[in-house]
């Protein structure tokens, strides 16, 4: 091709990982949302949408998974198309960066 960038020469695919650790500041309002995400979502089954109800009520963890969208993530990233995603959430033990960092940067 008479065209090709020396952009050519990489990888055509690109694994992207995120690490993202949230604090749950309300627990309702987070269940909330994602029963609402669940309840609005016309392509779930109403097994599918039974299942949901129960992990979102019982695991705030699952009401995350719920409302994450990965596509939209990367959906305006010029010359990309997602070919796959996956993701999950789960409960974690979290110590924050020490203060003393910060203090450095000052």
């Amino acid at each position: 091709m008479a065209n090709e960038s020396s952009s050519d020469s990489t990888t055509r695919y690109i694994r992207l990982n995120l690490e993202i650790v949230l604090e749950v500041t309300d627990a309702d309002a987070l269940r909330a949302a994602a029963l609402d995400s669940v309840k609005a979502d016309e392509e779930l089954s109403p097994g599918d949408r039974a299942d949901a109800t129960t992990a979102i009520e019982t695991d705030l963890a699952e009401s995350v998974s719920y409302l994450i969208d990965p596509f939209s993530l990367v959906e305006d990233i010029a010359g990309t198309e997602l070919s796959e995603a996956g993701w999950q959430s789960e409960g974690a033990e979290y110590l924050p960066e020490s203060d003393d960092e910060d203090d450095e940067d000052a």
